[in-house]
């Protein structure tokens, strides 16, 4: 069984605004993300971070691509996370993360063994909401040298995995065809044994802690292109770090990245819409939800 996704659940789930409070109150993210080949990836995640409510978003780059950002989103903090231009694994670092109410890992790093490092240590170490994405599920995939049941069993944090099908059969083994054909059984299963949440991303989204599912049928065509899965990963941070736990900052981006798509399309279309649109349009999403309105989604 499975719920549907509508204005009145994110509108329930969404963290709550209140009149008496401060930047304090609505948490601190991390975007851990990018690399020479992909520094897009982390500019789109901060970007929609700035725009979920989230009281601090910190960006943490290599040193080499740090300065590329400087001022592109003035009100993120900026952070050295290794130095070169690429991610490279250390702890002293990775420490940092822990004062972090969330962390998305993953976005445009490049699939190696230390993205890989960086991920176990994270689940060993890390005690707040964690966005595992995109090159952190990669980079599991294909240098981890302890199973997967080993590294989620032993786990501190609130996990949520948001890959594709084919991130997801990378990561787990089970083919393609099975998970098309089965998306909410077979993701269902895997939060179930693993204890993580799960968001599974297709036209229609799954979202499933192993034991509440939702399916995501929000958004249009014009997001099938680079960098709308790190808008979301970026979307979702900050909904953890104001509140939510895994599974409702889960399916609330997902709702508000679809009707954000929705209604960019009503000026934009499919053909030429682009990530950045999606987040220029989150602010309307939210008020979509949050606010008594007329306006229409688009179809």
């Amino acid at each position: 069984m499975y719920t549907v996704i509508d204005k009145g659940l994110v509108k329930e789930y969404l963290p709550k605004r209140r009149r008496e409070s401060h930047k304090g109150t609505y948490g601190r993210a991390a975007i851990v993300a990018g690399s020479m080949e992909y520094t897009g990836a982390a500019y789109l995640a901060t970007a929609a971070c700035l725009r979920s409510g989230a009281g601090y978003t910190t960006l943490f780059v290599p040193a080499k691509i740090l300065p590329y950002y400087i001022l592109k989103a003035p009100e993120a903090l900026l952070v050295s996370v290794c130095e070169g231009e690429r991610y490279l694994f250390d702890s002293s670092k990775m420490r940092m993360l822990c004062d972090y109410d969330s962390v998305a890992f993953g976005m445009g790093m490049g699939v190696t063994e230390a993205v890989c490092r960086g991920a176990e240590w994270l689940l060993k170490h890390y005690e707040g909401k964690l966005i595992l994405d995109a090159d952190g599920l990669n980079s599991l995939a294909e240098y981890r040298k302890v199973e997967l049941q080993d590294l989620f069993s032993h786990k501190k944090c609130d996990v949520l995995i948001t890959p594709h099908v084919k991130e997801f059969s990378r990561l787990t083994g089970i083919k393609t065809e099975e998970i098309v054909a089965e998306p909410l059984h077979v993701a269902n299963d895997w939060a179930k044994a693993y204890q993580t949440s799960v968001l599974l991303k297709n036209y229609e989204t799954v979202i499933t802690d192993g034991e509440r599912s939702f399916l995501n049928c929000s958004g249009n065509s014009g997001q099938a292109k680079g960098g709308s899965g790190d808008v979301l990963s970026g979307l979702i941070a900050g909904l953890c770090a104001s509140g939510a736990n895994t599974l409702k900052a889960g399916l609330c981006g997902a709702y508000l990245a679809g009707l954000a798509a929705e209604l960019a399309v009503k000026e934009i279309g499919e053909y030429s819409l682009t990530a950045s649109d999606v987040i220029s349009y989150l602010g309307r999403a939210f008020l979509f939800v949050t606010e008594d309105t007329d306006e229409e989604r688009g179809e």
